[in-house]
C-alpha cells in the first residue's frame, strides 16, 4: 500500500480523525445487553459486539475491563469507537478503542494527526516518551505509540495512545488514569493489548462486500 498522498487527502483525513478523538457525540453510549443494541450484529459469543465491516470483536469484558458502550451513534462503517473501564482501588483505567479506515495513512502519520488533539485535553500536558511500539508476537502489524503526562482537575494524569496500521483498516488504542496508579495501570493496559492482538480486521474486498 502507498503510505503518499495529497496534502488535501492528508486534511480531509486530520479532520475525520480529530472529529473521532475529540466529539463524544462520535460515541455516544447507550447502555444495555439486549441484541437491540447492537447494530453490529451477528453475537458470535453472549454479550459480544462485533463491527461488521472489519469483524473485529469487542467483548462484553475482557482482561478485567467492562465494555462502557453498547452502541454508538455513529454508524458509518469506516469509523467506530467503543470504550472500556476498569477498577483498580479508588481509580478507574480507561481505554477507548477505535477502528478506522485512513486511506493511505501510516500509524505514525495517524499518530500526529491525533495529538494535539489529545495534548489539548489536559492541563501541563507533556510527551514522556514516542516512537514505534512493536506488537508482541505481532511482527506483521506497524504501530507507534506516544506516553504523556498531564493534569486532570488537578490531579496528576497519565494518558497515551497507541496508533496501529492493519493495512485497510487502521486501529487506534487511547488509555487514561491517574499517574499514581501508573505501574499498575501498565499491566492492565498491556493485558488488554494481549487480549485483543490476536484479531486481524478483514481487509478491503470483504469490508466493501459486508452488508
Amino acid at each position: 500500500m502507498s503510505k503518499r498522498m495529497s496534502i488535501a487527502g492528508i486534511l480531509s483525513v486530520a479532520t475525520l480523525a480529530l472529529t473521532l478523538a475529540s466529539s463524544p457525540a462520535a460515541a455516544e453510549c447507550v447502555v444495555g445487553s439486549a441484541p437491540l443494541f447492537d447494530p453490529f450484529a451477528p453475537y458470535k459469543e453472549p454479550g459480544a459486539i462485533i463491527h461488521k465491516e472489519s469483524g473485529f470483536i469487542f467483548p462484553a469484558t475482557v482482561s478485567g475491563f467492562r465494555r462502557q458502550c453498547e452502541m454508538t451513534t455513529d454508524f458509518s462503517g469506516n469509523n467506530f469507537e467503543i470504550g472500556y473501564v476498569r477498577d483498580f482501588e479508588d481509580h478507574e483505567i480507561e481505554i477507548k478503542i477505535a477502528i478506522i479506515h485512513l486511506e493511505q495513512l501510516n500509524a505514525q502519520d495517524h499518530y500526529k494527526i491525533v495529538k494535539p488533539d489529545l495534548l489539548a485535553q489536559y492541563s501541563s500536558a507533556a510527551v514522556v516518551s514516542e516512537g514505534d511500539y512493536f506488537v508482541s508476537g505481532r511482527p506483521d502489524i506497524a504501530a507507534y505509540q506516544g506516553i504523556f503526562d498531564g493534569d486532570n482537575d488537578g490531579v496528576p494524569w497519565h494518558f497515551s495512545v497507541t496508533s496501529l496500521d492493519y493495512g485497510y483498516w487502521d486501529a487506534r488504542l487511547t488509555a487514561s488514569y491517574p499517574q499514581e496508579i501508573d505501574t499498575a495501570a501498565q499491566r492492565a493496559i498491556m493485558d488488554m493489548i494481549t487480549a485483543f492482538q490476536w484479531q486481524t480486521p478483514a481487509g478491503e474486498q470483504v469490508a466493501a462486500e459486508a452488508p
